[in-house]
């Protein structure tokens, strides 16, 4: 019964893993998925709608990793991206180094900066 109980602590915290640092670079989430399957650059060539330089201020962003990784933004994420998409001249290749804990496919945000 101890075991049992130490194996779903375990898994517990698992599920929500401290990530120090994560670097990658800044997509609509709705494009996330595509762009990593496909390719960044080929997806913006392709679906106009993925480019964030005309419209930037979406609902949710994404992060993708050179290793092909994955992660949704938590709202106060998306709020921040909001903030530095702004005064961004590229847009659509915003490099961000972001800290914060690793829920699922969320990542809950504590602090974004440039690369």
């Amino acid at each position: 019964m101890k075991t049992f109980l130490l194996l779903s602590l375990l898994a517990i915290s698992a599920a929500e893993v401290s990530a120090a640092d994560i670097q990658g670079v800044i997509a609509d989430w709705n494009c996330v998925r595509p762009m990593v399957e496909n390719g960044r650059e080929k997806t913006l060539r392709n679906n106009r709608s993925c480019s964030l330089m005309k419209n930037y201020n979406r609902d949710a962003y994404g992060l993708i990793t050179d290793d092909k990784k994955y992660y949704r933004l938590d709202d106060p994420g998306n709020a921040k991206i909001r903030q530095i998409l702004k005064d961004s001249p590229d847009k659509d290749n915003l490099h961000v180094v972001v800290t914060g804990d690793v829920d699922g496919d969320t990542l809950k945000v504590g602090n974004i900066s440039l690369l």
